[in-house]
């Protein structure tokens, strides 16, 4: 007989357990924070703090300056720039592509907008193309929906899972678009022994307290080697002056052109450094974890992991497993709060895709109220006979795949009884409800 569930009344796993939906920012009692904040951390800021003290500055110096140029380097780059989130990342480069009002840029539905928010700012229109198995942008898919208004494509490394960068950069080729990579996720993933964010034309990745190593809470960093880029990015995630340090330097000092603040300091440029020297250890950690809970249920076949193609390393920010259709006596959003009930920091479906009433972003108010700039419908009708109707998108594939995922997150810092737990959540809810 099936051991009865913490949420029906039994005794959770991880007892006296403060129950939490992955991603809120907290965490269950018993596992541990995904912070590893130590002594190094503290001494980092100190230092700036310090010298701050010293010189009057806590603007770009010496931190933030090593900060780029190891992670750039790390990742064949020549340039790297620090910014103040992973949001403005991604508007930093739509601002370096500097593309005119209208022109499209293809992308999942699953991600953070942050993904495309800055194309809608500078006038793009965001298309978006399903995924497959990977749960990663399917160029099929893609190239179906290039039209002579494209001008980029957005490979989403999904829960750290490499896109299909060969593809990818195939069609970017063949059709002259910008192949933009979200690592945001996929910190250190690689596809095909090659780290993801140095294939593509530009990349940039999220710091904040859910990646793989963060900042002062939250921090952006984009890396490339087209020059032409480089030099607009760095200009517009500094409202385009003509700094003595940068790019631009060699102009009269003014703005040249319509640019935002998305200026880094020192301080989280030191804890940056600091983490960022930890963090291929605690990669190698998250991914030991995730494949020791993912060994643990292997018996379990109606739990399906994340498919990753041969040759590519996932790093696992997220560990998604689908359930099998018609497999269990429940559906994944009651599946993941079953296993939250134990105790266990588990997610459902990802952006609430399955019984939420939104779900992939094309069915949030943005896109189906064309909600961006005023009473206009810009930039959604600019140039077109017709507004886009986001009411009309469907990403079949993905709707179904993603509605039967549930999420993990396993975070460097969980100890061996927080992986232990895990395993004894996952099989002791699967075994109840399977039918």
């Amino acid at each position: 007989m099936a051991e009865k569930l913490a949420i029906h009344g039994g005794t959770p796993v991880v007892s006296q357990a403060n129950i939490s939906s992955l991603g809120t920012g907290r965490v269950s009692s018993g596992f541990a924070a995904p912070y590893d904040f130590d002594e190094q951390d503290i001494a980092a800021v100190t230092r700036v703090l310090q010298k701050a003290n010293e010189d009057g500055s806590l603007t770009r110096g010496s931190e933030q300056n090593k900060f780029e140029k190891d992670f750039a380097a790390l990742h064949d780059s020549k340039y790297g720039i620090l910014v103040n989130s992973g949001t403005s990342a991604f508007n930093t480069i739509y601002g370096a592509i500097n593309p005119d009002p209208g022109t499209e840029v293809i992308c999942t539905p699953w991600t953070s907008i942050g993904s495309v928010s800055g194309a809608i700012f500078q006038g793009m229109v965001p298309i978006f193309a399903d995924i497959d198995e990977t749960l990663c942008i399917d160029p099929i898919d893609v190239e179906k929906k290039i039209t002579s208004k494209t001008r980029a494509i957005v490979a989403v490394h999904m829960f750290g899972n490499p896109c299909d960068m060969e593809k990818l950069l195939e069609i970017s080729r063949k059709h002259n678009l910008f192949l933009i990579e979200d690592c945001t996720q996929a910190h250190f993933s690689k596809y095909q022994n090659k780290l993801v964010g140095s294939i593509g034309d530009i990349a940039a990745w999220g710091l904040s307290e859910h990646q793989h190593f963060t900042g002062a809470g939250s921090c952006g960093v984009l890396v490339t080697n087209n020059t032409t880029l480089y030099e607009r990015a760095y200009g517009y995630s500094d409202q385009a002056l003509n700094r003595i340090d940068g790019p631009l330097k060699n102009y009269p000092y003014s703005h040249h052109f319509l640019a935002q603040n998305y200026s880094a300091n020192e301080l989280a440029s030191s804890i940056l450094n600091v983490q960022f020297s930890k963090a291929s250890k605690n990669i190698e950690k998250k991914i030991r974890d995730a494949q020791n809970i993912l060994n643990q249920i292997s018996d379990i076949p109606e739990l399906i992991p994340q498919k990753v193609r041969d040759g590519d390393e996932h790093t696992y920010w997220n560990l998604s497993l689908m359930l099998s259709k018609n497999a269990f006596k429940c559906d994944a959003n009651q599946f993941s709060e079953a296993i939250q009930a134990e105790g266990i920091p588990f997610g459902g479906p990802y952006l609430g895709t399955g019984n939420h009433p939104l779900g992939p972003l094309y069915k949030h108010p943005i896109f189906t109220n064309l909600d961006a700039f005023g009473k206009s419908k810009y930039p959604f009708d600019y140039k077109r006979i017709r507004a886009v109707d986001y009411k009309l998108s469907k990403c079949s594939n993905g709707e179904d795949l993603m509605s039967r995922t549930v999420n993990f997150s396993p975070l460097s810092t969980l100890t061996e009884e927080n992986v232990d737990n895990t395993i004894e959540g996952i099989r002791k809810v699967a075994t109840y409800y399977k039918k």
